[in-house]
């Protein structure tokens, strides 16, 4: 059977076609229920774009487009991603834009007070791990940040491939991690990021996500040259089946997020395990 004809490959245009109708009718303020599906009603999943979730949103339009070009940009997309709670981030905004250099101290400082408080620092969508006995916040700032500040890696501004290269060798960085932060800088620097409709990085998420879609095994992460012709082929032919104006907008990454997402669907289908949040539709 080809890959479009089969059941999983119907649940998955599903999944992204009912997740974009409910993030139309929401910010049209259409009241709930937004959708009858029952795991999607039930369960927080992100948007197929990324650009539309609520954090990178709150990024775009506080961090990226105010700060266009900034030279703080690189470390600013990294302090994001792994920090990630907008409230937090807005309690550094000025740290991390200014002009004094590198200002790990005070940020540290302003992010352990709001800890002391007992308010989130971390937002659980992304998994950051810290060294044992070590504080998190150290662990960010002292082992993955400090060097990449110290000796940044090069941004190409012409390929998200070769920025996320220069990126996922560093300490701490993932393929998953680095992929959000390339694409990121592609909304916050100047460049024609030629490659944004053509290259993704492999995650867990999408790398388990694909193997369900082609009915391969899924517990091992299988390899950026596998990963993305079978996500290059996914986009064509699912492209034509999704909302016309949600597929003009989607980028590789989106398509590779998609993924991520029908993984979490599809646990819920087999009944083989659960997303992290519940979605109370606030």
């Amino acid at each position: 059977m080809k890959l479009k004809d089969s059941k999983l490959f119907k649940t998955y245009i599903h999944l992204i076609n009912e997740r974009e109708s409910i993030r139309v009718l929401k910010e049209s303020g259409k009241p709930k229920p937004w959708t009858k599906d029952p795991h999607l009603s039930k369960w927080r999943f992100t948007n197929m774009r990324r650009m539309d979730d609520k954090v990178s949103l709150w990024l775009l339009h506080n961090w990226y487009e105010p700060y266009f070009d900034h030279p703080n940009m690189l470390y600013a997309a990294l302090v994001a991603r792994f920090f990630n709670h907008p409230e937090a981030l807005n309690d550094i905004t000025h740290l991390v834009f200014s002009d004094k250099g590198w200002p790990k101290e005070e940020m540290c400082s302003l992010l352990r007070k709001r800890k002391a408080r007992k308010v989130t620092i971390f937002n659980n969508a992304y998994m950051v791990r810290g060294n044992d006995g070590v504080d998190k916040v150290d662990t960010v700032m002292n082992f993955t940040l400090d060097p990449m500040v110290k000796d940044p890696p090069k941004v190409d501004t012409n390929s998200l491939e070769t920025t996320w290269k220069n990126i996922v060798c560093r300490y701490g960085m993932g393929s998953f991690m680095a992929g959000q932060v390339v694409a990121d800088l592609r909304w916050a620097m100047t460049g024609d990021w030629s490659d944004r409709n053509f290259w993704a990085p492999v995650g867990p998420g999408s790398s388990r996500g694909i193997c369900r879609l082609y009915k391969q095994p899924k517990n091992k992460m299988i390899d950026q040259k596998v990963f993305l012709p079978k996500l290059t082929y996914l986009r064509e032919i699912a492209g034509p089946l999704i909302n016309q104006n949600l597929n003009a907008r989607m980028e590789m990454m989106d398509w590779q997020n998609s993924l991520c997402e029908f993984d979490k669907y599809m646990r819920l289908v087999t009944k083989t395990g659960r997303p992290k949040q519940r979605y109370k539709g606030t």
